[in-house]
């Protein structure tokens, strides 16, 4: 189908967009494939009035360039097909009724600070879309609290979800890319453990390389907002909320990770995640809050992981006003003497668990 959009002069030549299609993910590196490799179309707008298609359709998109700042905007699209599509404060549960049945095959819940791209299949039964949106504003909100940010995010993050992508069971980016099996969970108002997934790209999207170790902690850090998440607004604690988290298990890899002489080149992933959740289980979830509000006011960091994981060790050791380095070393750390000597005045925290 194609479709002739109608657009504003003040956008034309501005470096605006029509896409057609939300799944942007490409798969052209697949040996493999269930759908082509490239299944959106975008358009510059050139000219006020722009026919546009797509040939495998999709949603209709307006694009904006960064840092855009324009209300009242008004776009005339002349030929389409509805799509269910539910935006909160604005779509009426009398409306949202009847646009469910909307015959698009693609449909979109627009929240607080996210935005879920599902097939329409997935909600054709949703009779509660405010009771979806009120969950996930609790969600978004948490996870803005955990990475000290307010609670307003600067864009809403997106998840897609689709029958390939590109990387992985789900992947983060923008949109955060899931496949059509997750769409249940997305639109569900469910407080379960099958919201781990899910977070856990979202807290992907909130790690920073200024305290992050790649590849150490690459799929570990994000894991803090899974656990904070699942903990405060889900009310799992975190041996309910992973199979890899039960305490018995978490001791298992502790003793593995020392009897194997607490090589660096082990710490990672749930092994990683152990070390955090230990500082966690000391000195609660606000001192972590005030270590990323002061990696906030922080600029010109060092790339290397070795100059960053001191000044990680520092950083925790002014926050919770107690001398960090034999808890880092003892998991391995390469913490240097002139750290031991800035943090010397603190006090000692002897009864570590590592100790």
């Amino acid at each position: 189908m194609k479709t002739i959009v109608v657009l504003p002069a003040e956008i034309i030549n501005k470096n605006w967009k029509i896409q057609i299609g939300c799944q942007t993910d490409e798969l052209h590196d697949k040996d493999e494939l269930k759908r082509p490799p490239c299944v959106h179309e975008q358009f510059t707008v050139t000219s006020d009035m722009m026919l546009v298609s797509n040939l495998w359709g999709g949603l209709i998109y307006l694009v904006a360039p960064p840092n855009t700042q324009v209300k009242g905007l008004e776009i005339t699209v002349q030929k389409a097909v509805t799509a269910p599509y539910y935006k909160s404060g604005v779509t009426t549960a009398a409306e949202w009724l009847t646009l469910r049945t909307a015959p698009s095959p693609w449909a979109e819940l627009e929240f607080e600070n996210i935005v879920l791209t599902v097939p329409s299949d997935a909600i054709r039964g949703l009779e509660r879309p405010d009771k979806v949106a009120a969950l996930w504003d609790e969600i978004m909100r948490a996870i803005a609290d955990l990475a000290a940010k307010p609670h307003k995010f600067p864009h809403k993050e997106r998840f897609v979800t689709d029958v390939q992508i590109s990387a992985g069971w789900m992947h983060a980016g923008y949109p955060i890319m899931a496949h059509h099996a997750s769409a249940a969970e997305l639109v569900g108002v469910k407080k379960s453990k099958e919201l781990w997934g899910p977070i856990h790209e979202l807290g992907h999207n909130q790690q920073r390389s200024c305290w992050e170790f790649p590849s150490h902690t690459t799929e570990c850090t994000c894991n803090l907002w899974s656990v904070y998440v699942h903990e405060e607004v889900l009310g799992l604690n975190r041996a309910q909320a992973h199979d890899e988290l039960p305490l018995a298990k978490r001791k298992s890899r502790v003793e593995k990770y020392i009897k194997g002489g607490r090589e660096l080149s082990d710490w990672k992933l749930w092994v990683a995640l152990e070390t955090y959740l230990q500082l966690q289980e000391k000195f609660g979830w606000d001192a972590f809050k005030k270590v990323f509000a002061a990696y906030h006011r922080m600029s010109d960091i060092p790339d290397d992981n070795n100059t960053k994981m001191n000044l990680y060790a520092e950083t925790f050791s002014q926050t919770v006003k107690m001398n960090l380095t034999g808890f880092f070393k003892a998991w391995g750390w390469p913490i240097e003497a002139a750290t031991e000597m800035k943090l010397s005045k603190l006090p000692y925290w002897n009864d570590h668990p590592m100790n």
